[in-house]
């Protein structure tokens, strides 16, 4: 980690593109990514409506995917470098009270060098900040083959074996189905889920949302891993 850079006040710039609000009237820098005298650019009252296109509990279900790929690219094309885009925050598509629909996302901030840095106002963690830009083309359409054999029968084992917390059931926790309904529209994880069922992969009592690793299903999953 580097030090902190003093931020770069280098006159007015787009405030898409500086992740401020619309109504600021003051001089961004691009350093810091947003208006140097503001609060951080995240207005609610401005943003009335989001959908997720990553987050942090779904992140591990979809790098390696044909849908990692697609989402890589497609933040690439507005200007956005995949490698400081932190996968401990989520991703969305915010729409505006004026129908402007823009990509909000948190990115680690880096020296002129490219190399991260602590936060000043916490040095056991990396800066980072969210930002905002412009939607210039619709994200990348999801399929069923964006969800591959490998994520959902990971998500589904990970559900599984994740530890309870104290005071909870592992039926309160969120489950596989439900965590990938977050960035997948409901009827593709339904499809993903009967693809393996098919396959044998999953067992269940009385609904799919819920399925279980079968011993072939457990047997796919570790063939997978292995040729990672």
């Amino acid at each position: 980690m580097s030090a902190a850079p003093e931020p770069d006040q280098s006159g007015p710039n787009d405030w898409y593109a500086a992740g401020c609000s619309r109504t600021c009237a003051n001089e961004h820098t691009l350093q810091w990514g947003r208006c140097a005298h503001a609060e951080a650019p995240t207005e609610d009252s401005f943003i009335v409506a989001r959908s997720a296109l990553a987050t942090p509990e779904s992140w591990p279900y979809v790098c390696g995917t044909p849908r990692h790929t697609k989402l890589m690219d497609w933040l690439r094309t507005h200007g956005i470098e995949p490698t400081y885009v932190s996968s401990d925050d989520p991703v969305s598509l915010a729409t505006g009270t004026d129908g402007t629909q823009l990509i909000e996302y948190t990115q680690y901030l880096v020296t002129a060098e490219g190399h991260k840095y602590l936060d000043p106002k916490d040095r056991t963690v990396a800066a980072k900040e969210t930002r905002c830009a412009p939607v210039r083309t619709s994200p990348p359409r999801v399929k069923r083959a964006d969800i591959t054999t490998l994520a959902l029968l990971q998500a589904i084992h990970d559900h599984a074996t994740r530890p309870v917390p104290p005071g909870k059931y592992r039926w309160e926790i969120p489950g596989a189905w439900w965590t990938l309904c977050t960035v997948y529209p409901e009827k593709v994880v339904t499809a993903a889920y009967e693809r393996e069922d098919d396959r044998g992969h999953l067992d269940c009592g009385v609904s799919l949302r819920t399925s279980w690793l079968t011993d072939k299903g457990h047997a796919e999953l570790a063939r997978l891993k292995e040729g990672l």
